[in-house]
């Protein structure tokens, strides 16, 4: 399976963060190891406190008991599961049998960071459910959208009419198309509808790619573009501009 081959690597791609990084893997073999050098490093600061004539039969009973500390530990620990910590973002992941079990491997893109904070949030949690219910994230997404056609300036009360509005003051065919896609299939997963999320868990994964090519096409690049205008077109020529267009 695809998880195998990420299983005790130094580094992956963690499934809380998105970002591939460091991993601080705890098993059976790890934990016994860990515990033993707490156990040993405890001894030692008392070694250091006693005579030297006392040492050795301490020693002798740290080498003696580290086989069967490990051998008996591990029994506690169940053997196949396994949990690995990331470095950058410091969450846990769940492994059992070498595959991972919690979180589950993320199957769409990360959120557009232009997007606002409580629409990522939406997009998060149907990205984590669209596995096992990709209507219900259908269902996210389609108040995701309504949240961003709010911070498009739109009343978001009503989703079609915002699109109606929006396409009045010259919306590109292609993103009303890329609206009415999550409109529809949202509105389908929360009402009974032609679109069967059921038998095509495809259909509502593309819908994060829509939301975010909305977003890419609606907010980032727009910012993108006035930022470059105003850090390269000096103050007078965008007065001169300004007298061109009308503009006071």
């Amino acid at each position: 399976m695809a998880d195998s081959k990420n299983f005790k690597a130094k580094s992956l791609k963690c499934p809380y963060c998105g970002v591939t990084a460091q991993q601080d893997w705890f098993d059976d073999d790890g934990g016994a190891s860990i515990a033993l050098g707490i156990i040993n490093h405890f001894y030692m600061d008392y070694r250091s406190s006693i005579a030297d004539y006392e040492q050795r039969p301490i020693h002798d009973f740290l080498e003696s008991v580290g086989t069967q500390f490990i051998s008996t530990f591990q029994g506690y620990i169940p053997q196949k599961i396994a949990v690995s910590t990331c470095f950058h973002c410091g969450e846990p992941s769940l492994w059992f049998d070498k595959q991972l079990v919690f979180p589950k491997s993320r199957l769409t893109q990360t959120p557009n960071p232009d997007l606002s904070v409580d629409i990522i949030t939406l997009y998060n949690e149907a990205s984590s459910i669209v596995t096992d219910s990709p209507k219900g994230a259908a269902a996210l997404l389609r108040l995701a959208l309504q949240k961003l056609l709010i911070q498009l300036g739109k009343c978001g009360k009503n989703i079609n009419q915002d699109i109606k509005e929006l396409v009045s003051e010259g919306l590109s065919p292609k993103i009303q198309q890329a609206l009415d896609l999550v409109r529809v299939v949202g509105n389908n997963a929360v009402h009974p509808g032609e679109i069967n999320l059921d038998d095509n868990k495809e259909i509502a994964l593309k819908l994060f790619q829509i939301l975010n090519f909305i977003a890419e096409e609606m907010i980032t690049k727009p910012r993108e573009l006035e930022e470059l205008f105003n850090s390269t077109i000096p103050e007078v020529t965008k007065e001169h501009i300004r007298k061109r267009d009308g503009g006071v």
